[in-house]
């Protein structure tokens, strides 16, 4: 064997050997909720729509790839989490962490709800709809990243989320502050990204 070829074998011991031992995070938004100005859009499910999204999502080849599955404490992420979970045979562990910018229980209409979510993503030290502001929501949600990671390290998470708190995330890894309230309202439901190693490798938008 040549020094060439040896050198190009060892090459590709090193490059499967660092693939193992990756870790990749696959950040997914919830599916289509079914609103009701009744409750705390904290307890909002899926919308019919949003449960074929949730199923079309199991089906993504990717995501046939995952070992462990977490969620935030809102039902809309852990029914989006449901198929694939039931597909993988695993179990989906549910964390405040990865909660959407907390809020008020005030149901805005569209307009106004459009109006104050720009607001929020121009400013993050705005507590916009009288709840979080998106810095504090940003340090807890890299918080959990943080533990998650350290806990399965070389595995392929899952973490179901939401369009607000996600778009904030990226922006911080991407420094693309600039852009957040364009780059949110480009987030369709079910959109996700992937991040290994604390580098974004797929974009959300």
């Amino acid at each position: 064997m040549t020094l060439k070829m040896l050198s190009t074998f060892f090459i590709k011991i090193l490059y499967n050997y660092l693939n193992i031992n990756m870790t990749k995070i696959i950040f997914l938004r919830h599916a289509d909720t079914q609103k009701d100005p009744t409750v705390n859009a904290f307890l909002w499910g899926l919308s019919e729509k949003g449960k074929e999204q949730a199923q079309k999502v199991a089906e993504i080849s990717l995501i046939k790839t995952v070992d462990v599955i977490y969620s935030s404490d809102e039902q809309k992420t852990s029914l989006t989490a449901e198929p694939v979970a039931k597909k993988l045979e695993k179990k989906i562990f549910p964390l405040s962490y990865f909660n959407e910018v907390k809020r008020g229980d005030k149901f805005l209409t569209k307009e106004e709800f459009e109006l104050e979510k720009v607001r929020q993503l121009e400013d993050l030290s705005y507590h916009a709809f009288d709840g979080e502001s998106g810095a504090e929501a940003l340090h807890r949600f890299k918080k959990g990243v943080s533990d998650v990671v350290e806990l399965n390290k070389g595995k392929t998470i899952l973490i179901v989320t939401h369009g607000t708190i996600l778009n904030i995330y990226f922006a911080d890894l991407l420094n693309k502050y600039q852009e957040l309230p364009e780059r949110w309202s480009k987030t369709i439901f079910c959109a996700y990204g992937i991040v290994e190693d604390g580098k974004v490798v797929q974009d959300i938008v």
